[in-house]
């Protein structure tokens, strides 16, 4: 009985113990996020983001080996999720027309700019340092997530459901749009339902997109 309760008890501390582990982790990813959106690569400390995730400073090379390293990991944290959603949405609307196809990634991605504002800080941080990690962002994440918009609009346009103009302007116009009012909008709101500003915000671009400004 004495042998099987100690086998117990250390079974319940090595599982506290991947818990807390896990916590740590997690933590450690969340202020990084900040840290990386808000001061870039060069400028965000290792200690500071220790303090930020409420860690010993030791515990960011024990799961992350590098400062290098934790801002990959940070990276798949902030972008991982946006990939794997548009995949899911390419499969989901596949049956769709082009036009409805753009309109069901514009109110995806519009939302999750809305929910996670600092994951694209972390992008525009690196972009402004024309850094060999930005190119990394485009390689691993970015860009295929604009080849898919532009491959939507091209369909669109061949289809003669919007007017052919120059690609990259367009899906930089939709990126940017999308992007800026949530990650650089300082008078966004603090209380406000951001799925319906998403919402108001994704109408918004979709109808002065198609329909145009002019009264």
């Amino acid at each position: 009985m004495a042998r099987q309760a100690k086998v117990k008890a250390v079974k319940g501390a090595a599982a506290a113990a991947r818990g807390i582990s896990v916590n740590a982790r997690q933590a450690i990813l969340e202020a990084a996020l900040k840290a990386f959106a808000r001061d870039g690569f060069d400028g965000a400390s290792l200690p500071r983001i220790a303090d930020m995730a409420g860690i010993a400073h030791p515990l960011i090379h024990y799961h992350f080996g590098s400062k290098d390293n934790l801002w990959r990991e940070t990276v798949d944290f902030a972008l991982g999720d946006l990939s794997r959603q548009a995949a899911a949405i390419r499969t989901a609307s596949r049956g769709l027309s082009p036009l409805d196809r753009l309109r069901v990634l514009v109110r995806a991605f519009t939302h999750f700019a809305a929910r996670c504002p600092d994951h694209f800080g972390l992008v525009f941080a690196e972009a402004r340092s024309d850094s060999e990690r930005f190119a990394w962002i485009q390689d691993n994440y970015t860009a295929a997530f604009m080849d898919s918009v532009k491959a939507v609009i091209e369909e669109a346009q061949a289809q003669k459901q919007i007017r052919v103009l120059p690609l990259g302007n367009l899906a930089f116009m939709l990126m940017g749009s999308m992007l800026l009012y949530f990650t650089f909008n300082p008078t966004l709101p603090k209380d406000a339902d951001i799925d319906q500003l998403a919402d108001e915000h994704a109408e918004l671009l979709l109808d002065i997109m198609l329909n145009g400004i002019a009264a």
